[in-house]
């Protein structure tokens, strides 16, 4: 071989054995960033995917809601002698009654149930598990006072087919629940603006009395009620002290107490959270608050169940 091949041929090798580098380098590079992906980085799940399935789930939970909606609604108006027709909603046998049980009383003079809440309890094969309760009022007799009962109802859903596991079990009501602490701690004086706006935007909101768009910043979606003798507000707090000066945009959230009359001279207690703006130097209510400014810091306090 000459020493001009041997020169070509050792120039070759050279060049092979960097591109075999390189490429063993580029190949550990795309087997880090795969790992990466893999294992460090989160999957994000096509938002399409994440409707659907947020979709399936509420379509179920509904499904199950008004499926144990009607089996309570059944049981509570189902004499015993018709009980048998119960095998529409469960297998289990409903109590069939007894020769001598042939009363045609039913056993409660009901209002139309509710769902109070619809809670996940796991799934069997196929078919997804859950446990309703169900609230509704219920008198002995039809002149009797209704008194409010819930009832919980284990119910399976198979391809959207809903079926009852067992017969509803009567159960206490939830409970009093907690308060939760309001962050409106500065009274508003009767005489300034701020209590002057609010009290002829209640006025107005309510009684359609006068032009609703003095006292609302343009273009607010909020147009009178009416229907309301009169409204006055009782007392008005702001969740911060209002600024002496407010440059223009200065906000405040403000809960209004309101005294209502209705058509009728009937007397009702309201309340409304609003945000108040300054516009141009004049305060305007920009919104009703869909809930009160609450005090994140404080926590609950529970309400005693002697308040029941």
């Amino acid at each position: 071989m000459s020493r001009t091949w041997r020169r070509r041929l050792a120039r070759g090798g050279g060049y092979a054995r960097r591109a075999g580098s390189a490429a063993v380098g580029l190949a550990a590079v795309f087997g880090w960033a795969a790992a990466v992906k893999v294992f460090l980085l989160p999957q994000h799940p096509d938002t399409a995917d994440v409707a659907a399935i947020a979709g399936r789930v509420a379509n179920q939970r509904a499904a199950a809601g008004d499926f144990a909606a009607d089996f309570v609604a059944a049981v509570l108006t189902t004499p015993a002698k018709q009980r048998a027709s119960l095998q529409r909603f469960v297998t289990a046998n409903p109590d069939s009654p007894a020769p001598q049980d042939v009363s045609s009383t039913m056993p409660a003079v009901i209002g139309t149930p509710q769902v109070w809440s619809v809670v996940p309890a796991g799934a069997v094969s196929d078919a997804n598990l859950y446990s309703v309760t169900i609230t509704v009022q219920e008198r002995p007799y039809a002149s009797a006072a209704a008194s409010r009962a819930f009832y919980r109802v284990p119910v399976s859903l198979w391809n959207y087919q809903p079926r009852a596991l067992d017969m509803p079990a009567r159960i206490s009501d939830p409970g009093p629940g907690a308060d939760v602490q309001l962050t409106y701690g500065h009274p508003l004086d009767t005489n300034s603006e701020i209590y002057a706006v609010i009290s002829s935007f209640i006025s107005s909101y309510l009684t359609d009395s006068a032009p609703l768009d003095r006292y609302v910043v343009a273009g607010s979606w909020l147009t009178p009620i009416g229907g309301y003798h009169s409204a006055v507000v009782t007392t008005a707090e702001t969740n911060r002290e209002v600024p002496d000066n407010p440059g223009p945009g200065t906000q405040v959230h403000v809960r209004a107490t309101v005294t209502a009359q209705t058509s009728q001279f009937a007397t009702l207690n309201l309340c409304y959270p609003l945000t108040v703006v300054n516009s141009g130097g004049t305060w305007m209510v920009a919104d009703i608050d869909l809930i009160p400014q609450t005090n994140g810091e404080a926590g609950l306090a529970p309400v005693s169940v002697a308040h029941r």
